[in-house]
């Protein structure tokens, strides 16, 4: 099952704790089991960190709720649990209880550090439903943020920090400027990879300013294919656009970010292969 991150489970915590909401009547009313609400309200007092965090480990569903070592549970279904078995159920609990947060209206950080983590809500049926794509936001980033620092480009610091910015801001519920940073990432690898072909692959075409300019520069040296340079020039005008009337501004920098990271990606594995080959031609992967 895959998990929500760390900083979800932060912000899950900050919603509950401020919500008188969040309590036993709630929780029941909201098919949590008896047994949940008791051992939330009787054990850890509701401290939400605590809960959060046993769940976590799957100590929760253990009479000592620190440790998630075999032996009986609080569970009358189920009277004994392996500890990788509780690790499963704490984050199918983690994810309801981050579901349940979001009926409450101070979620909305909540709500983007979760599509980060790669999923949407259904609140519901208090559940996380993945996002189109098998992974999410924040491993993809991490994906690039890796090529970018295994590939020689120039000014690698220039370029994570924009990707961490762009989700820094998306998570703040900064999104136009969120949308900013996603195209600067684009721009500053399309940048690096025309200097550094500029500079060593002894091509006759000069480099032009621009980052339109040097994706049609990169076109002509055969960095790019022709559908590849529509490509591009589509995902940067998409990015560089005011406004997409219709789409509320939290899912235009949501699809930024992802395109953003995307692209970059392609970017990169093209690099490291056009780098071998003299920054002249591509050999077969």
């Amino acid at each position: 099952m895959t998990q929500v991150s760390q900083r979800t489970i932060i912000e899950i915590k900050k919603v509950l704790s401020q919500n008188h909401r969040a309590n036993s009547d709630e929780l029941y009313a909201n098919n949590f089991p008896d047994w949940f609400v008791i051992q939330v309200q009787s054990q850890l007092m509701w401290d939400w960190s605590s809960v959060l965090v046993s769940l976590r480990r799957g100590a929760f569903f253990y009479s000592n709720s620190t440790y998630a070592t075999p032996g009986e549970t609080i569970i009358p279904e189920q009277r004994f649990l392996e500890p990788e078995r509780a690790k499963v159920l704490g984050e199918y609990f983690i994810q309801k209880l981050a579901a349940f947060a979001c009926t409450f209206a101070s979620s909305d950080s909540l709500m983007r550090s979760i599509q980060l983590d790669g999923f949407d809500v259904d609140t519901a049926k208090l559940k996380l439903i993945p996002l189109e794509g098998p992974v999410s936001v924040q491993q993809e980033a991490d994906r690039l943020s890796s090529l970018v620092n295994n590939c020689g480009i120039p000014n690698p610091d220039v370029v994570l920090r924009h990707i961490q910015d762009a989700q820094l801001l998306y998570a703040d519920g900064k999104d136009h400027p969120s949308l900013g940073e996603s195209r600067n990432v684009i721009q500053s690898l399309i940048d690096g990879i025309s200097t550094e072909t500029a500079a060593h692959g002894k091509h006759t075409t000069k480099l032009p300013g621009g980052t339109s300019n040097r994706i049609d520069y990169l076109a002509q040296v055969g960095f790019l294919t022709n559908d590849e340079k529509a490509a591009f020039n589509s995902a940067w005008g998409t990015l560089s656009a005011g406004s997409h009337p219709g789409v509320p501004e939290r899912e235009q920098a949501r699809i930024g970010l992802t395109l953003g990271l995307e692209f970059g990606q392609l970017l990169m594995l093209k690099l490291a292969n056009w780098k071998r080959n003299a920054y002249r031609k591509f050999s077969k992967p």
